[in-house]
């Protein structure tokens, strides 16, 4: 066998040095777009239920009793048919008691898995705020459509009445429109102004104009850089929102999310918050990914913050 030796072969070595080349700008290009920007260090938040089934698409995502203490959120399982194969989904309210952690609904594994399935925006509270209605699910006008009843405390349970009252008290809702523009009631919005400075800037301003944060893309293939949901607290002296990136190829950087309350200073919130609930002004309650490592799934996480200044 013999061995060509390259300085009596100039096309070979051409070709060598040109698929280096090209090979070395290929891995710089994909360096820089895998690599992630130095960020802020992370706010850590804690797990407030063990649970990978939470759903993070109502809208609320939470919503709390009168007094705050307990707060219902949704969970959504898929139950198989053996004869067809088709997975339909269950999505069931339940009820924690938030600074106890104490998970009063579901009960067990078989009330998520058995009965009826839920609409999350039937839900409405009582007079009193100690007692949540909700109706099953279906088509709108189907009047089989029965309603429930879970009374606030450690012994809830769902039971069947004719109808919530007339005054039940409903959560405002909020409609993320990620395709186009938000579409946010006035007092949810207050006054806030996202605005997109060609495709790779991304701004929140206040109604007189002035810039809260400025995020820019953090690779040199990004496409899009755009901010999410957001939520204010209470007293609007916080503000949390979600920001997102995609590369050219529409693959996307990891969803990150902050908590803002001195303009152009966001504070990190640690893992992927898709959305958001305050519980005042110094409590930020997030439906969130779990790791693998802790089962994966989406569940609810807090993250507590200093007395804001008034």
């Amino acid at each position: 066998m013999s061995i060509l030796n390259p300085s009596k072969n100039p096309l070979t070595t051409c070709h060598v040095g040109g698929c280096r080349g090209f090979l070395l700008v290929a891995l710089a290009l994909l360096v820089t777009a895998c690599s992630a920007s130095v960020d802020l260090p992370e706010r850590t938040g804690e797990w407030l239920v063990d649970l990978g089934s939470v759903y993070c698409s109502p809208l609320p995502v939470v919503s709390f009793s009168a007094d705050r203490e307990w707060m219902v959120f949704w969970t959504r399982y898929f139950d198989g048919d053996a004869d067809t194969g088709r997975r339909s989904p269950i999505t069931s309210p339940a009820l924690l008691e938030v600074d106890g952690r104490r998970l009063v609904l579901p009960a067990g594994p078989v009330d998520r898995f058995d009965g009826p399935s839920f609409s999350p925006s039937s839900l409405c509270w009582d007079d009193a705020g100690d007692s949540v209605f909700v109706r099953s699910s279906g088509q709108p006008g189907d009047a089989n459509r029965a309603w429930y009843r879970a009374d606030v405390g450690p012994d809830s349970r769902l039971v069947p009445v004719s109808a919530p009252p007339e005054s039940c008290r409903r959560s405002p809702e909020v409609e993320w429109q990620s395709h186009r523009e938000v579409v946010i009631p006035t007092e949810v919005r207050g006054g806030l102004q996202v605005i997109r400075d060609g495709c790779c800037t991304a701004e929140l301003r206040l109604a007189d104009g002035r810039l809260l944060v400025r995020h820019e893309a953090r690779s040199a293939l990004s496409d899009l850089v755009s901010i999410g949901s957001y939520a204010w607290s209470d007293s609007r002296t916080r503000l949390a929102y979600t920001l997102h990136e995609e590369t050219s190829w529409r693959f996307g950087q990891p969803t990150r999310s902050f908590v803002l309350e001195e303009p152009e200073q966001p504070d990190l919130l640690d893992g992927q918050v898709y959305a958001f609930a305050w519980r005042g002004d110094d409590e930020l309650i997030g439906c969130a990914n779990r790791p693998r490592s802790e089962g994966g799934g989406s569940s609810l996480k807090r993250w507590r913050f200093e007395a804001a200044h008034r």
